[in-house]
């Protein structure tokens, strides 16, 4: 009967140490693919600060251009209503 328990026991203790390192070897693998995935996410926010940096420095481009357009624009706007109000009085 002894013999038997301490077979059965031994089983027992082989089963759980074999469930042991099948749960080791899962959660080696999920910190793998924890650790893959963080390398990703790093990536592509780094990807993304890169863009985020374009935009800003395009963005400043555009509206240092739209002032300089906006300024030359008024001052032909100006021209030309003092050229028209000019020529309006000669016809008048």
């Amino acid at each position: 009967m002894d013999t038997l328990a301490h077979m059965v026991a031994k089983g027992f203790e082989s089963i759980a140490t074999k469930e042991d390192l099948k749960e080791l070897a899962t959660k080696k693998e999920l910190l793998g693919v924890e650790y893959r995935l963080t390398e990703k996410i790093d990536s592509v926010d780094q990807k993304v600060n890169k863009v985020d940096n374009r935009v800003d420095e395009v963005y400043e481009i555009l509206a240092r251009f739209e002032e300089g357009d906006i300024l030359d624009l008024q001052k032909r706007v100006k021209i030309l209503e003092r050229t028209v109000k000019a020529l309006s009085r000669q016809f008048s």
